[in-house]
């Protein structure tokens, strides 16, 4: 698999990154009819309006979506999903925006910033991969290998996937021109894994660009390909990005030429949920907290379906809310248009 093109944006609150987001997509004149849409907060993000209306147009000038999730490795299932189909170009689009409902998913999870939480601070953003399923000329990276692993909940869970992650990041250790990107993040979980390695292992990591407490959720992958390929021109990556419910999502990134073969699509585990829903669901948490000034984050936490246990050791889980009614405009009341 190949990715012909990354573009992200971090500046603005939900409004202005969709409008940027719309700038951006209007610059083709055609786009894959594929269109994969990923949130680390799940359903969560649609409580936004302006975002179910902006995949509504999506959908009105002859868009398929597909509505994925896996915490933070959602970047990850979508390119996992799209290596099981048939369609030769996809994009995949990651709205974390909603900074109120991407926060106080963190915040029910307790590595948020509550009072003594790990003090994971959302910035929100939104970036546009298009990804293709063979070489061509404008491909500027390869996808080689993507993994989601699992910790499991036994007591060697945690030795488990440190013992799974050393396998892939040994694989480049000795080369020049590569380089394992750290997976440091402000949470207690992680700085527990990163003991697992030995010192020797980490001297030749990148750091993470999550070091300073951001947390820049299901896209912090693109972000740290874009520097380390972009800026500072290494030729393969293997990039780690830890994601609720006990996930390590691996992505192994190389310079692309003709002759490479494409990802093999491996066992994935798909779990199907209605989107209508988890949108009651996570209607119902909002109108505790925000409505009746209840404590609504067990809400948030049981609407949420990546942190449930019954997940929990599954390599490649991902999820996919499915819309039973005709149109996502359907799910606005007004079934209007425009961002209001």
């Amino acid at each position: 698999m190949f990715i012909k093109s990354v573009w992200i944006e971090n500046s603005g609150e939900t409004i202005q990154l969709l409008c940027s987001l719309n700038r951006y997509l209007s610059m083709f004149s055609v786009l894959p009819r594929l269109i994969y849409i990923v949130s680390a907060g799940e359903v969560n993000v649609l409580i936004e309006r302006c975002v179910i209306r902006f995949i509504a147009d999506l959908e009105d000038i002859g868009h398929d979506i597909l509505f994925l999730g896996s915490a933070c490795t959602s970047f990850h299932a979508a390119i996992l999903s799209y290596s099981t189909r048939k369609e030769s170009e996809a994009l995949i689009i990651n709205l974390e925006v909603a900074r109120d409902r991407q926060q106080e998913c963190l915040d029910a999870l307790g590595v948020g910033i509550k009072p003594g939480q790990d003090g994971l601070k959302v910035t929100t953003g939104v970036a546009v991969t298009w990804i293709c399923r063979n070489y061509q000329s404008q491909s500027i990276y390869r996808v080689s290998n993507c993994t989601i692993l699992s910790q499991h909940l036994s007591l060697n869970g945690a030795q488990h996937l440190i013992n799974n992650l050393s396998k892939m990041t040994s694989i480049i250790a000795e080369q020049d021109t590569s380089r394992v990107v750290s997976f440091n993040i402000a949470s207690r979980w992680a700085k527990c894994l990163l003991q697992g390695f030995s010192c020797i292992e980490k001297t030749s990591w990148l750091p993470s660009i999550e070091d300073d407490g951001k947390h820049y959720l299901s896209i912090k992958p693109l972000m740290e390909i874009n520097k380390y390929f972009v800026d500072e021109g290494f030729k393969k990556l293997v990039v780690i990005t830890l994601g609720g419910g006990g996930r390590a999502g691996c992505l192994t990134i190389e310079r692309p030429f003709a002759e490479q073969n494409g990802l093999v699509s491996s066992l994935i585990n798909t779990k199907t949920l209605s989107l209508e829903q988890a949108y009651t669901d996570f209607s119902v948490a909002w109108h505790i907290g925000y409505i009746r000034g209840g404590n609504h984050l067990l809400h948030i936490r049981n609407a949420l379906q990546y942190p449930q246990k019954k997940y929990r050791g599954k390599v490649n889980q991902i999820f996919h809310w499915v819309l039973g009614s005709r149109s996502w405009r359907m799910l606005l009341p007004d079934q209007g248009t425009g961002y209001v």
